[in-house]
């Protein structure tokens, strides 16, 4: 009992990571090409090479250079979609399609800026490296929040199980006689916050699923990934709650 209550502990704290590392990526400093890459961390020098000087070679080095990290990123992505134990296979098989995607349209248009020779067609087109794939506001955030918000699925059937187990101990305990009052009480706590974790997160991936880069472009994706993250957030309490509760449970029936 004691070590599968600290395991759904030590699952929830992978979910909190996942919550982060999603908000992480939402701010961006100004642009060097209007509306599209920030040019920061790994494209620094192209970007300070376009304010050098603007010519066809530095905006090229500078469109590859960010496409070329978010197809690393999206990589990363599909691997934490392999990899993980909590999202369903419709779920993963959603976000595999979208990072698949998302990968072809920008190595599409890797080839078609490597070949660009026009300097305004060039900016025009390194502005689709966000406007087209939003690959960190919407993407990456997407992979993540799915993936918590099905962690939580998983942590809840885990609760069912331990709930099953308290029902029975308090049953015995009571049935020798024993005051299971404030036992009953812990596990009737933990159930309704395992439940209410739940509520929080299952509609989720639903909400989530469907958006796309011309939505977050109309305001109308970013909303729904902030609301997300605070449901899942207040999910993840809600389960360390549930999880404390079954610990108190099981001390009162000792």
């Amino acid at each position: 009992m004691k070590t599968r209550i600290t395991t759904i502990f030590a699952g929830l704290a992978v979910a909190a990571l996942l919550v982060v590392s999603s908000a992480a990526v939402a701010s961006a400093a100004a642009p060097v090409v209007a509306g599209g890459p920030a040019g920061t961390g790994v494209c620094a020098k192209e970007s300070a090479a376009i304010k050098a000087g603007v010519s066809i070679d530095t905006l090229r080095a500078f469109g590859d250079c960010e496409i070329t990290r978010r197809l690393t990123t999206l990589d990363a992505a599909a691997a934490k979609i392999s990899a993980s134990k909590a999202l369903t296979s419709s779920d993963a098989a959603a976000l595999s399609a979208e990072v698949a995607w998302t990968k072809s349209g920008l190595t599409a248009l890797k080839a078609k800026i490597d070949a660009e020779t026009s300097p305004v067609a060039l900016r025009a087109e390194i502005r689709q490296v966000v406007t087209d794939y939003r690959v960190y506001l919407l993407v990456v955030p997407k992979v993540n929040l799915v993936n918590g918000a099905d962690a939580v699925q998983v942590a809840n059937a885990t609760f069912a199980k331990i709930s099953t187990n308290l029902t029975a101990r308090i049953a015995a305990a009571k049935a020798a006689g024993k005051d299971t009052t404030a036992a009953q009480a812990d596990l009737d706590a933990m159930n309704a916050a395992a439940t209410q974790a739940v509520g929080l997160a299952a509609p989720l991936p639903a909400a989530l699923l469907p958006l796309t880069p011309a939505q977050y472009n109309a305001g109308t994706a970013g909303p729904v990934i902030k609301n997300a993250r605070t449901a899942l957030v207040q999910a993840r309490g809600l389960l360390q709650s549930a999880r404390k509760d079954a610990v108190a449970c099981r001390d009162a029936l000792k």
